[in-house]
């Protein structure tokens, strides 16, 4: 016959091992503005849920913080006016190669004056150049990154590749050519743009079928592509936008 001291200890045993089944330990959770920015801007996580330590947390905020999306489009599908979208509602910093390149054009420099050349001809301007301005620009502040208008060739790829990490996903705005042409000659009538005129607008079509495109299949056959219908209204693209990032717009 066992003591009755016994049976109660077994007793006891029995209740600790049932609570520790029942309540599983805490763990460390990232702050609320880290979570935000992390499920903002990596869905891909959303499909892998685990317990994450608190340097698991520290270090997927930090790369929520330097993370690179490409936003890619012919001239006139929208690249910008999307951008400042995600900008506004969910706090993205939109680097736009082209703006980059037009003020540095503005400052007279050398550089901006090959720059202003090659625009003019509805080139590409050479990788080096872009790169350089963009890291400029990016160790100045802190993502995640939107990239629109980079990069334009397999060329620029590589050469951003070569300097930092890969894009975590491109979203691309598939538009018509000649909704694309209606746009830009709408825009270039208060734009000031010396590429906004017909001739110009063609060469641009014409160099980003047969330079750009490359990359776009590039993106898809690694899995980073997201194509995303740009023709309709902005707030019906910006929701589509969205949901290729697995976001909610505040427009749906």
């Amino acid at each position: 016959m066992v003591p009755t001291r016994a049976l109660l200890v077994l007793h006891c045993l029995a209740q600790c091992h049932r609570t520790e089944q029942l309540s599983p330990k805490l763990i460390s959770q990232p702050s609320r503005t880290q979570r935000a920015l992390m499920v903002s801007v990596t869905p891909s996580m959303h499909s892998s849920v685990r317990r994450a330590s608190p340097a698991d947390a520290d270090a997927d905020a930090d790369a929520a913080q330097t993370a690179v999306y490409f936003v890619m489009g012919g001239p006139g599908s929208g690249k910008g006016t999307q951008c400042a979208k995600l900008v506004e509602q969910f706090g993205f910093v939109h680097l736009s190669a082209g703006d980059l390149l037009r003020a540095e054009v503005r400052s007279g420099s050398a550089q901006g004056r090959e720059i202003a050349s090659i625009i003019a001809e509805g080139k590409i301007v050479c990788s080096e150049i872009t790169v350089r301005l963009l890291k400029q620009a990016m160790s100045q502040r802190r993502g995640p990154f939107l990239v629109d208008g980079f990069p334009r060739s397999l060329q620029n790829l590589a050469a951003f590749e070569a300097v930092f990490e890969p894009c975590r996903m491109m979203l691309y705005l598939q538009l018509s050519e000649e909704e694309m042409e209606k746009r830009l000659l709408k825009r270039g009538l208060s734009s000031g743009r010396s590429d906004d005129n017909s001739v110009t607008i063609r060469k641009r079509f014409h160099t980003f079928e047969h330079d750009s495109m490359p990359v776009v299949q590039n993106m898809e056959a690694r899995g980073l592509l997201r194509t995303i219908n740009a023709d309709g209204e902005e707030g019906e693209v910006f929701c589509r936008v969205c949901a290729a990032l697995g976001l909610q717009s505040a427009e749906e």
